[in-house]
């Protein structure tokens, strides 16, 4: 007959973004002793990036256990991938991390930047460069260094595939740098967009800053200009240029009031202006797939005491083949704001987030969702609202989840509010649920570029660059090179005409004394619209060499 012992499997689990470490303890149990038989340590790669914390019982013929070791080992990491998803990392076809000015590479947010002056596949355009660094406090390694530009400046990006990109760019003004960077003026653009335009520190409430922009890439280059004021100079630390992989920012969305699908969004520049995670901590690049930043949203919340935390383990989500890490990690979707206590009379209260934005722009807004609060389906129904406008009306996550614990996300445009410059997002209960309780666990705000391709002001990047500068260099190029053209043939042509009518001269007086008199004033005519055609050919030409000037 065989026997039968029980033994205890206790298992710690690290995730990081790119690697994955498994203590596993089996410990036998019965009701007198409870002794650690064996340790082993397990490490993979994968793509998560969250900690967890497990516990198993197994029942085990009794044999010798390190036979059964290997066995246990892949039932717990098979079960793991069934509840986490995808491992497949994404590996950005473009990769620019650029520490300026920087003589030697520097790790920030687990991320190696390499200096300016090193990379092979770029190009680093400027009239009178200097470097400083500092020798005193700086907020992170990314700021110690710094590249000052003392006049129109450009760093050329070789891309390897077209589509969307960040562009995350890092300021902060070095002292000691032999410059006053606080009153420097600080403009950026693309060559179709403009990023920042006319900033400066001195009016600036922080001692650095950060900005994270989002433009679809369609050629092979990718080229930021730097441009100072008149008489200043302008600076950057650090530059990212870093693919996003297809659908994570999409071409279409929904319009709030009227609430109606609107295309075209792969042709606009994004900036990022806030990105939150509802009732958790603030998540750091490391622990995102693409990079990202996701704050705590405790600061935004327009009543403190109107929302409720709430977690999970973040091992617990499940994400359905719609949406990935690359949406948003699972940190995310493992905490989330409920309907607390507010202290008032009437439950059917809103939770409220307000931010402060630029009224001028449209904005779009990702709300993401997941029911990790109910403990059946379809219980939970709730409203939400964008600037006061019914934005999703009795929104039943089961509906669209089909279980609990799954991710879900809507995205919309709207403008801010009118007449003011407040963006608000609000959840509340639906008076059609038996529940009343409302919930949000992430959302994630972009400001959209306007009419004139601008992410900051009314200035398209045509004005801000001379023309030697810009596109329009090249389309003076061709123009001039077809109007030089057209003079050389009009000239030409002046003469071939001056000659055939001297020629038809000589021979009237000489061999033919009776042709026709209109002969002769039909040269002449001839002559007279050539000498015009030359002197229009000739005003097009300076006008063009002043132009370029």
């Amino acid at each position: 007959m065989a026997t039968y012992i029980q033994y205890q499997l206790d298992f710690d689990l690290w995730l990081q973004p790119n690697s994955l470490s498994l203590k596993l303890s089996l410990v036998e149990v019965g009701p007198d002793r409870s002794e650690v038989c064996e340790d082993i340590v397990f490490e993979a790669f994968s793509d998560w990036g969250a900690r967890a914390r497990g516990f198993g019982i197994l029942q085990m013929v009794s044999m010798k256990l390190v036979s059964w070791l290997p066995v246990v080992v892949a039932c717990v990491f098979f079960e793991l991938l069934v509840h986490s998803g995808s491992f497949a990392a994404f590996i950005p076809s473009d990769n620019y991390l650029v520490a300026c000015g920087s003589s030697q590479n520097v790790t920030f947010q687990g991320k190696t930047y390499v200096p300016d002056s090193w990379h092979s596949s770029l190009t680093l355009k400027t009239g009178t460069p200097a470097v400083a660094k500092s020798n005193s406090s700086f907020p992170s390694p990314i700021y110690q260094s710094v590249r000052i530009l003392s006049g129109i400046s450009s760093y050329k990006f070789d891309i390897k595939q077209e589509g969307r990109h960040w562009i995350r760019l890092y300021f902060y003004p070095v002292p000691n740098s032999g410059q006053n960077l606080m009153s420097a003026s600080i403009t950026v653009a693309t060559d179709d967009f403009v990023l920042l335009n006319n900033f400066t520190f001195k009016n600036y409430n922080g001692a650095y800053m950060f900005r994270e922009y989002s433009v679809n890439v369609t050629s092979d280059t990718l080229t930021l200009f730097f441009i100072p004021s008149n008489n200043s100079v302008t600076f950057i630390n650090a530059i990212e240029v870093v693919s996003i992989p297809d659908g994570v920012l999409p071409d279409q969305a929904i319009t709030i009031n009227p609430s109606i699908p609107i295309s075209g969004l792969s042709e606009l520049a994004f900036e990022t202006v806030f990105r939150l995670n509802a009732g958790g901590p603030l998540i750091t690049a490391e622990n995102d797939t693409l990079g990202r930043i996701w704050e705590n949203d405790a600061k935004y919340l327009h009543v403190n005491s109107s929302a409720l935390n709430v977690s999970v383990n973040p091992a617990s989500i499940r994400y359905p083949p719609s949406v990935t890490t690359e949406i948003a990690p699972n940190w995310v979707y493992a905490s989330a704001d409920v309907m607390g206590d507010a202290n008032v009379a009437n439950m059917n209260f809103n939770i409220t987030w307000v931010f402060s934005v630029n009224r001028n722009f449209r904005y779009f807004v990702r709300v993401h969702f997941c029911d990790i609060v109910s403990k059946a389906l379809n219980n939970l129904v709730f409203n939400l609202y964008i600037n006061d406008d019914n934005a999703i009306e009795s929104l039943d996550l089961s509906s669209f989840t089909g279980a609990l614990n799954v991710p879900y996300y809507r995205d919309f445009v709207s403008n801010a509010s009118v007449d003011s410059d407040t963006f608000t997002v609000s959840v509340g209960p639906d008076s059609t649920s038996d529940m009343t309780n409302a919930t949000m666990n992430g959302l994630e705000i972009f400001k959209i570029s306007n009419e004139v391709k601008s992410l900051d002001g009314l200035s398209p990047v045509e004005s801000l660059l001379p023309r030697s500068s810009s596109k329009k260099n090249k389309t003076g190029i061709i123009i001039g090179s077809i109007v030089g053209a057209v003079v050389a043939f009009g000239l030409i042509g002046v003469c071939y005409c001056c000659l055939a009518a001297h020629r038809s001269k000589t021979n009237t007086h000489q061999a033919h004394p009776w042709l026709p008199l209109p002969l002769y004033g039909n040269s002449q005519t001839m002559t007279k619209m050539s000498t015009t055609s030359q002197k229009s050919g000739t005003a097009s030409c300076i006008s063009l060499a002043s132009t370029n000037l």
